[in-house]
């Protein structure tokens, strides 16, 4: 049985921005979101990259890149909605923004689809492989404890939304933060 390796590469860019507190009203001064491309992955049976190989990892990093920037640029600009990468405290009175809200519910079955699909993948997995006598009450039993951490991460994810609403509901001015797209104009042109 042969040896293999995973090379793995991700990009990723800075977007300048800025914000007025709805708490305290002062401007944020230039922040730096990172939007960071999804991971891109090849295998090999060696542990250096031939060059090609390692081009076509390059790309789909790239690629990877391009396609989350422009995900996050659309949400912002069309929809109103602020990828998580936007922090929202205040580096004055650390208080969070109203904003950051749509960031929160964008994402927020997000864990939960997860662990339903490796819940699935191993309930699966332990019916057909296991070559037990009880092999479906394991697989049940499998996908029953996915099905838990799935709820468990929407109810986090419940409440981390109701509190910022909580924290941010009192504010009297609602504002949202002035992202820079010029400066990674370059990548939201690319095809």
């Amino acid at each position: 049985m042969g040896t293999y390796y995973r090379h793995k590469k991700t990009e990723s860019i800075d977007v300048p921005y800025s914000f007025k507190c709805e708490q305290c009203m002062k401007d944020s001064g230039t922040l730096k979101a990172t939007i960071v491309g999804m991971e891109a992955e090849i295998n090999s049976n060696y542990r250096d990259l031939e060059y090609n190989k390692q081009q076509k990892l390059n790309e789909q990093a790239h690629k990877n890149l391009v396609r989350d920037a422009k995900e996050a640029y659309k949400n912002a600009t069309e929809k109103q909605i602020f990828h998580t990468a936007f922090k929202d405290e205040c580096p004055h009175c650390h208080k969070p923004q109203s904003w950051a809200v749509s960031g929160l519910k964008d994402k927020l079955f997000e864990n939960s689809i997860v662990s339903l699909i490796v819940g699935l993948i191993v309930a699966a997995g332990c019916y057909f492989f296991s070559g037990v006598d009880n092999a479906m009450q394991i697989a049940i039993a499998a996908f029953g404890i996915s099905v838990v951490v799935a709820v468990v991460f929407f109810v986090v994810n419940i409440t981390k939304i109701n509190s910022k609403k909580k924290k941010t509901a009192n504010v009297t001015q609602r504002n949202v933060p002035v992202i820079e797209w010029g400066a990674i104009q370059n990548i939201l042109n690319e095809n």
